[in-house]
């Protein structure tokens, strides 16, 4: 629960590595500025403050009476480099004639980067999708769905 501070401190947010804003509120009993206060956890537990480079601030309409919201969450990854000899996809899988190779790239951490940067959703979009993004490896000149997407 965030409190006033009644004595003037400087932030000592752990999260952005360093900032020396004054304080303005506790976070769990931790002085931070105005932006540290505002955080996002990610799905290991790490904590992310809207100074870090890997937070972005999303603003959205919320209808009627020009009324909107704030909020912080991660960003999306960078998308990697493509190889186009490259033996890893970022593939797109659908029903139909759609399904197709988006991007080749030369390892699978790369691949898969750039299916999390494909499948991250704009901000308010909420949907699950039937079709999406996913890793495949070229064998015998067919694109094959890579093992550890299976488990």
């Amino acid at each position: 629960m965030n409190d006033l501070l009644l004595e003037p401190r400087e932030c000592e947010c752990y999260a952005c590595g360093g900032c020396t804003e004054p304080a303005v509120t506790t976070d769990q009993g931790v002085p931070v500025c105005a932006e540290c206060a505002d955080y996002v956890v990610d799905d290991d537990g790490e904590v992310h403050c809207a100074r870090c480079d890997d937070v972005e601030i999303i603003t959205e309409s919320c209808g009627a009476g020009d009324q909107c919201r704030t909020y912080v969450r991660l960003a999306p990854p960078a998308m990697p480099e493509p190889d186009p000899d490259g033996e890893w996809a970022c593939y797109w899988d659908t029903v139909g004639d759609g399904a197709h190779v988006v991007s080749r790239h030369p390892t699978r951490e790369s691949a898969a980067q750039a299916v999390a940067a494909h499948d991250w959703p704009p901000p308010g979009d909420h949907t699950s999708y039937l079709c999406g993004y996913g890793v495949r490896r070229i064998v015998d000149g067919e694109w094959v769905i890579d093992e550890k997407e299976e488990s």
